[in-house]
């Protein structure tokens, strides 16, 4: 038997090339390549002999090939885990964050303790992974999403057939632009990266992320601003506006706007490195 057509030795070859190439995490992303596009477990990875064929291997090393690029495994197998569910993230759509799961749970934390049903609007939507992680917890809401690319509408669209849910609309439309009714509450994750700082991002993000949904192309702050001086106009009575904020300058100056044009009350939530991650206006 040769040794190359044995699956998890062909495993190994690749991790080899790819710490080569300096690609982080290549152990990881080689296995969630191969259990994908094998469709396996990693205990059958590991334990079962496959044998693969030539064809297999051409196909695999096409892909891999992406890997060493640099290229996000995200958008190579066209999809990524959020909150306990598979999103499809194709190339042209913001990777989701691990981080960003926060605003999930300061989101559920909000609606356990609503009984009436409510507006829930998510700006920037994106994949669609934040408000449908929602909706997964809480069906009985009305949810709608928001974002300026298509793609990324069609995505969430897709996503929310997946998981099979109702209640849920997304609509592609410009967010400084939006004069539907008010939400009881809305989220945001928006793109917060100063201009300048696109040029220090590693090239897996620079190159792949959509720059649209990575920075305002100004200071970082324009998104912000619009939600915070507009708060009146965009959330109900009771209600309350959850923001990801960067650890940044960026997050010093959101404090100065909401004092600045409306005072309102503000609460941060902090993420596991203990850094300010999610604001609540309200």
């Amino acid at each position: 038997m040769n040794n190359m057509s044995l699956l998890r030795d062909y495993l190994k070859s690749q991790i080899l090339k790819l710490k080569g190439k300096k690609v982080q995490e290549a152990k990881q992303k080689s296995e969630i390549l191969i259990q994908h596009f094998f469709k396996i477990s990693k205990s059958e990875l590991y334990f079962k002999d496959i044998i693969i064929s030539e064809t297999e291997i051409k196909n695999l090393n096409d892909l891999f090939f992406e890997l060493q690029q640099n290229k996000p495994i995200q958008h190579i197998i066209g999809e990524t885990y959020f909150y306990d569910s598979k999103f499809l993230t194709p190339q042209g759509v913001f990777i989701p964050r691990p981080e960003t799961e926060l605003l999930v749970d300061c989101a559920i934390e909000f609606l356990s303790k609503k009984k009436q049903p409510l507006k829930i609007v998510d700006f920037c939507t994106g994949s669609g992974c934040i408000l449908l992680s929602i909706a997964k917890q809480f069906p009985n809401h009305e949810y709608i999403g928001i974002d300026q690319s298509e793609l990324a509408i069609k995505t969430a669209k897709k996503n929310k057939d997946l998981l099979l849910l109702k209640n849920v609309e997304f609509f592609h439309e410009d967010i400084f632009q939006y004069n539907k009714p008010k939400a009881d509450l809305l989220l945001c994750n928006p793109p917060y990266l100063a201009a300048q700082e696109i040029d220090t991002l590693e090239d897996s993000v620079r190159k792949n992320d959509p720059l649209a949904a990575l920075t305002d192309f100004k200071d970082g702050t324009s998104f912000y601003k619009h939600l915070i001086q507009n708060f009146d106009n965009l959330v109900r009575m009771n209600g309350a506006m959850l923001l990801e904020i960067p650890f940044s300058f960026v997050a010093n100056d959101i404090i100065s706007i909401n004092k600045n044009f409306n005072s309102k009350k503000s609460i941060f939530y902090k993420d596991l490195e203990g850094k300010n991650r999610v604001i609540k206006i309200y």
